[in-house]
Formats: C-alpha cells, sequence, structure tokens
C-alpha cells in the first residue's frame, strides 16, 4: 500500500487530507496569515475538540506572541511547536493517513505553506462524556455510556469507538418546519449498495414538515405501515450501534433524539442481547432458550389456559382439575372475560407506570399489581388460577431485550386469545401460523424481516435461535450481503 504524504502546496495539503475524511461534515478548518505573510491552516473535527483550548493554545499564540520573521526558517513546523504552541503533548508528521486517524481521536492539526510536516495537537474533548447510563438496554458487561441529544456528541462516540477510514457519515435535513440535523453513518464496502442505494432515496423522500425524532422518521419510509411489527430496530448505546454499522447495517440519527435505529433488521435479532456475545457459548445459548421460552409462553400461556378450562378440560390432569375448579367456585365472570380484564389491568399499571416519574412509577407497578391482585381474588372476581396463569406472562415479557418488540408480542397475545375464545385449540393455532406468514411476507430495505429462518441462510444459522462459536460467525450476514432483487 503506498503511503501518501503531505506536500509543500497548503492547498494540495487540505485537499489530501480531505479525500480522506470527505464524508466527515464535521470537519472544520480555520485559515490565518502568521507574520511574514505565512499561510497557516488549522484542522479539526467538531465535537470531539476542545475550542477553547484551540483558541487559546493555538490560535492566540501563533497570531499575537510570534515575533520573528518565519520566512528564513527551514523547519517551521518544528519551530513553532517547541516555541509557541503551549499545549503539552505535540506531534510532528507528514503521513497524511496517520495525520487523519488523529483527527478522528479529536486531535488539531496545524499546516503550514512551503512545509510537508504538520502539527499534532492533542486537544481531545472529554466533557462530553457526562452522559447517563443506559435506561432501557441496560448491561452487565460492557460501556454503561448511551446516546444523548446532541447529535455532534452522538457522532464522536461512534467515531471513538470505530477508528476505520471506511466510515461514511452523510448529512441530512428533515422537517420543513424545523429543519432538523440528521446523519447516515455506515462502513462503505460492507454495506451492500442495493441497500444503501435504497436508504437513501427513502431518507431524500421524506416530506414532512416536523421531525423531533427518529421514531416519527421511520414512519415516513416503512414498506409496512400496518404492520404491528418493527421494521427497524432502537439503539440508545453506541457499542450496539457500530456492531451493527460492523455487520453490513446503517444507523441513522437525529439532533435532539437520545438513541438512533438501525437498518435493515430481522425478526431474530430482536431476541438477541449484546452480552449473547461476552458470556461463553453454553451460557449465551442458554440464555436465548430462556428468552425462547418466555416468547412461547407470552403467545401461549393464557390462551392455552382458556382452551383448557372452556374446551378441552379432558386433558387436565385430575388432580390439577381438582384445584383448577376449587379455585374457580363462586367465579361470576366467564373465563375470557376474567383473563381478558386482567391483561388489559396489567396495561394499565405498566403503562401507568412509564408516564409518571421513576420511582412512582416502580411503586405503582409493584405495590398496584399486589393490591389489585389480592382484591381481586378477595372479591371472588378472579380466581387464583388465572392470576398465577397472568402474572407468569407478565414476568415473561420483562425478558424480551428489544422495546418495541416486546409491545408488539403482548399486542400479539391478545389476538390469539380472542381466536382462543372463538375456536379453541384450532383457534391458537390458526393464530400461529398467521402471524408466521406475516413475518415471512415482510422485509426491511429489500432483506427478507424472517432470514435466515425463510428463506433459509445456512451460514447465519450460526447466530440465531442459538450461538455458535464466535470464530464461525460471519462478519457480515448472508442475509445483508449483495443479493439478487426480489421480483
Amino acid at each position: 500500500m503506498t503511503i501518501k504524504n503531505l506536500t509543500t502546496d497548503l492547498k494540495k495539503n487540505k485537499h489530501l487530507i480531505y479525500s480522506f475524511l470527505a464524508s466527515n461534515y464535521h470537519l472544520r478548518c480555520r485559515d490565518i496569515i502568521l507574520k511574514g505573510n505565512v499561510n497557516c491552516l488549522i484542522i479539526y473535527i467538531d465535537g470531539i475538540t476542545d475550542k477553547d483550548c484551540i483558541e487559546e493554545h493555538i490560535i492566540a499564540p501563533l497570531l499575537f506572541k510570534i515575533d520573528t520573521k518565519l520566512g528564513n526558517i527551514s523547519s517551521l513546523a518544528y519551530y513553532i511547536s517547541k516555541r509557541y504552541i503551549s499545549i503539552n503533548s505535540t506531534e510532528i508528521s507528514k503521513e497524511v493517513k496517520h495525520i487523519c486517524e488523529r483527527l478522528k481521536k479529536g486531535q488539531t492539526i496545524v499546516l503550514f505553506d512551503n512545509e510537508d510536516n504538520a502539527i499534532i495537537c492533542d486537544t481531545f474533548k472529554d466533557s462530553f462524556r457526562k452522559v447517563s447510563d443506559a435506561k432501557i438496554e441496560e448491561n452487565i458487561r460492557g460501556a454503561k455510556s448511551a446516546f444523548v441529544e446532541n447529535i455532534k456528541i452522538n457522532i464522536s462516540m461512534i467515531q471513538e469507538k470505530l477508528i476505520n477510514n471506511n466510515l461514511r457519515i452523510e448529512k441530512y435535513v428533515f422537517g420543513k418546519e424545523n429543519n432538523i440535523e440528521g446523519a447516515l453513518i455506515y462502513l462503505e464496502g460492507v454495506i451492500d449498495n442495493k441497500i444503501l442505494t435504497k436508504l437513501k432515496s427513502k431518507l431524500k423522500s421524506v416530506k414532512a414538515n416536523y421531525i423531533p425524532d427518529t421514531g416519527m422518521l421511520m414512519q415516513y419510509m416503512e414498506k409496512h405501515p400496518y404492520s404491528v411489527f418493527p421494521q427497524y430496530k432502537t439503539v440508545e448505546k453506541p457499542d450496539k450501534a457500530v456492531s451493527d454499522i460492523i455487520q453490513g447495517k446503517a444507523i441513522i440519527i437525529i439532533d435532539g433524539c437520545s438513541y438512533a435505529v438501525t437498518l435493515p433488521v430481522v425478526f431474530i435479532e430482536f431476541f438477541q442481547a449484546f452480552e449473547d456475545y461476552s458470556n461463553k457459548i453454553v451460557l449465551a445459548n442458554f440464555d436465548r432458550f430462556i428468552r425462547l421460552l418466555a416468547l412461547i409462553i407470552i403467545l401461549l400461556a393464557s390462551p392455552l389456559y382458556l382452551v383448557l378450562i372452556s374446551y378441552n378440560i379432558d386433558l387436565i390432569p385430575q388432580d390439577l382439575i381438582y384445584i383448577i375448579s376449587e379455585s374457580r367456585k363462586d367465579i361470576p365472570l366467564p373465563p375470557f372475560i376474567e383473563i381478558l380484564l386482567m391483561e388489559i389491568v396489567i396495561e394499565f399499571l405498566r403503562e401507568g407506570g412509564l408516564r409518571l416519574p421513576s420511582m412512582v412509577g416502580q411503586t405503582l407497578s409493584i405495590v398496584g399489581g399486589i393490591i389489585l391482585g389480592q382484591a381481586a381474588i378477595n372479591s371472588g372476581f378472579v380466581s387464583p388460577t388465572t392470576l398465577v396463569v397472568i402474572s407468569v406472562t407478565v414476568i415473561c415479557t420483562f425478558l424480551i431485550p428489544n422495546y418495541e418488540m416486546s409491545l408488539t408480542i403482548r399486542l400479539c397475545r391478545f389476538f390469539i386469545l380472542i381466536l382462543a375464545q372463538l375456536l379453541g385449540l384450532f383457534g391458537i393455532m390458526i393464530g400461529l401460523f398467521a402471524i408466521i406468514a406475516h413475518l415471512i411476507s415482510l422485509e426491511s430495505l429489500g432483506v427478507p424481516y424472517f432470514s435466515p429462518l425463510a428463506p433459509v441462510r445456512y451460514n447465519d444459522l450460526q447466530d440465531t435461535l442459538v450461538r455458535g462459536r464466535l470464530k464461525d460467525i460471519g462478519r457480515v450476514p448472508k442475509s445483508f450481503r449483495r443479493r439478487k432483487r426480489r421480483n
């Protein structure tokens, strides 16, 4: 690989640096003229550099403290860095690639005309690290910091974790009224060109008066707006965003929004947690099995309980029949109404807890559930067995790693519950087949939503319901690679 070095032409040097960082629209340049009419160029990336430090320790000394003519000095970069720049850490380099890597880490570059060396000054700004921990995507291992409402800080956090020359950051403006700033982030050469072209086309076609966050933006881009399943994934943490970018996906960030979205997505990844790849293979697969079991319980526990006590009581063991019959004595409500009311009350408590302050919301959810459950049993409106089934279902909803998918699964269980009341066990089967058929029909930017299960991508099965060895898992899933266009 040919190493590109700086030249003695200031404009050409600027062009060389821009050619490496052309997609980074936060690149800032300051032209100044030093004593003796020497042209100087100061380059830095806005958001990850300390502007006050640049003004005080670089620009001010160069403009006001130089008292000698610079035209006759043979090595201007060495002379300026040793005599006038008052930053603790400086470095001299002429290699363009190294200079650009230092820029990405928050360093400031000082260039001079007729000089093929650059001064690299340590001006990294660490004040933006005053960010809170993740509130939704909490994890045991890995970084704790989450995205904030400042797009520059969010992009800087991604740049810090993904130092790659192929990282591309493209600027967009959304909303005719608020003109909110947005960014599309991806790895060139890794993301599928067809996916990237389709995504850019959708972003450019968005016409809305007001876009406050990525959730509203995605509704203008979704191909299946009436589907309850999320066709994008929200990301609250930079390390998860970087992981998705490396897998050939794109990240969309909007200023004022504290989370990013990932596109394209497939159904199975909503049930995969970031810790699955940090834990050993046996522990990771055990966690995934627990989540899969929780998904089955959420969808089928209440409908099966309803079918068994209403239509197929002969399938229940005799000892269990006696317990259930004793618990249902003097219950005035039919089983379906009883289950439905309890499910709705649980949703009331859950939604109410979200709308209140965190401490009050947690108290409401816990105390409210205990009081209402005990009161419902004592009053004779709900049987204890029904309450146990509903409680287990509610606990299982907490195991779904993604919040949007958790909402969707909770809604699907009402759909299956109604079919179970109407058609019994046959209704449950119809409901499950209808959900699977709907999942197979969906796609996200041309990627089959139920991939790699339908269509089957054998190479990607190493990271679906179970996780294989890390060295066997492909860097970019086959589902997101170049493929023939679907009709």
